[in-house]
C-alpha cells in the first residue's frame, strides 16, 4: 500500500508540475475548453471516485434509498467529496483556470461551495 501512495503521489506531483508549466502557454481556445472542461470532467469522476459503481449496487443488491441516504443527501458525503477536490480547485484557480463565468459552472456543478476562495 505504501508503495502504491508514493506512486500516486508522484503522479500528482507531476501533474501538477506539468500543468503549471503547459497551462500558461495554451492559446485562448485551449484555454477556454480546459476552463470548462476541468469542472465537468471533475464533477463526474468525483462521482465515479467517491460513490459505489451501479455494477456493485447490483451485485450487492443496495436498495435505492440507501444509496440516497449515504450518498445523494448526506452532508458529510457532500462535505468529503468536496475536500476530495479542493487541491484541484486551488490549482485550477492558480492556473487563472477560474473565471467568474466558469466559478459559476463549477457552483451549478456542486463542487464548488465551501471552497476557502469563494
Amino acid at each position: 500500500m505504501q508503495i502504491h501512495v508514493t506512486e500516486e503521489a508522484r503522479h500528482l506531483c507531476f501533474a501538477r508540475h506539468y500543468l503549471k508549466e503547459r497551462v500558461p502557454h495554451l492559446g485562448r481556445a485551449r484555454r477556454a475548453a480546459l476552463a470548462v472542461g476541468a469542472p465537468v470532467v471533475l464533477s463526474v469522476m468525483a462521482q465515479l471516485m467517491m460513490r459505489p459503481s451501479p455494477a456493485i449496487i447490483r451485485a450487492y443488491r443496495i436498495p435505492r434509498q440507501v444509496i440516497d441516504e449515504v450518498y445523494v443527501r448526506n452532508p458529510r458525503h457532500r462535505a468529503d467529496t468536496l475536500e476530495a477536490l479542493d487541491k484541484v480547485r486551488t490549482l485550477a484557480s492558480e492556473l487563472g483556470l477560474i473565471t467568474p463565468r466558469t466559478r459559476r459552472l463549477w457552483q451549478a456543478l456542486g463542487i464548488w461551495a465551501g471552497h476557502p476562495s469563494s
